[in-house]
């Protein structure tokens, strides 16, 4: 019997190998320690990534775990579910340093997200929030956290039983898919790579926290390295094809 967190999802081919009766025992065995919890998002949306063909894969964004908030976390790393509009008011910091870097990476000017919101209106467009991260793996970016589930409100509460699962996921992703390039986001993504040999990767602190400070060479935002500017040419990052 599959666990929760395998139903309602159409499981790609290239991930079938992987969901061996040892993975299927293991994702049982978790689904039980949290099944006390109230958590997010929904066991049925948490494991949505295999719903991503494995084999399109150019670029993997490797986060730490969902928003903890209600309602928000949708499965995907870094989507934020109940929101619609970029003129709306939202309160997750990482979503909107993503949009002052992708500006950044187009344009080369760092602005405040208030800023942006203008340009958004007025020349520079980004698909919907509501469409972004789904064009996005179209493209073939895969949106990954390290854990895929945490009690409501309280981030890295569930990492502890997640950490088998994801010690043997991202293995299984570099054998399958060794010419990816590896956005790691944070701490959390950098250390659960740590065992494994990737032949491109980036890493850059979390976009949660941007601090335009001396030292801080991997800044997300203000660092020395963009990473969305050097896969302009192959990603469509804004889904208007901006040159």
């Amino acid at each position: 019997m599959n666990s929760l967190f395998l139903s309602n999802i159409d499981i790609q081919d290239d991930w079938r190998p992987f969901l061996s009766e040892e993975i299927r025992a293991l994702l049982k065995k978790i689904e039980k320690n949290i099944s006390r919890d109230n958590y997010t998002p929904p066991g049925d949306k948490a494991l949505r990534f295999f719903e991503f063909s494995l084999s399109s894969a150019k670029i993997i964004i490797l986060g730490q775990d969902p928003y903890p908030q209600p309602g928000v976390a949708t499965g995907r790393a870094f989507e934020v579910g109940n929101l619609t509009s970029w003129d709306q008011k939202f309160k997750n910091i990482s979503l909107k340093n993503i949009l002052r870097a992708l500006y950044k990476a187009y344009s080369g000017e760092i602005v405040k997200y208030n800023d942006l919101k203008d340009k958004l209106n007025n020349g520079f467009h980004i698909l919907p929030p509501s469409r972004l991260f789904k064009h996005w793996e179209k493209e073939g970016v895969l949106l990954l956290n390290t854990s895929y589930t945490c009690k409501t409100g309280i981030p890295e509460s569930h990492r502890k039983y997640w950490d088998d699962f994801t010690f043997l996921l991202l293995e299984y992703i570099n054998n399958h898919s060794p010419n990816v390039t590896w956005f790691l986001w944070g701490n959390n993504a950098r250390e659960a790579t740590e065992h494994i040999q990737l032949n491109n990767s980036i890493f850059l602190l979390h976009p949660m926290m941007c601090y335009e400070l001396p030292g801080r060479k991997r800044d997300f935002l203000y660092g020395e390295q963009n990473c969305f500017e050097p896969f302009i040419g192959e990603i469509d990052w804004t889904g208007f094809g901006v040159e």
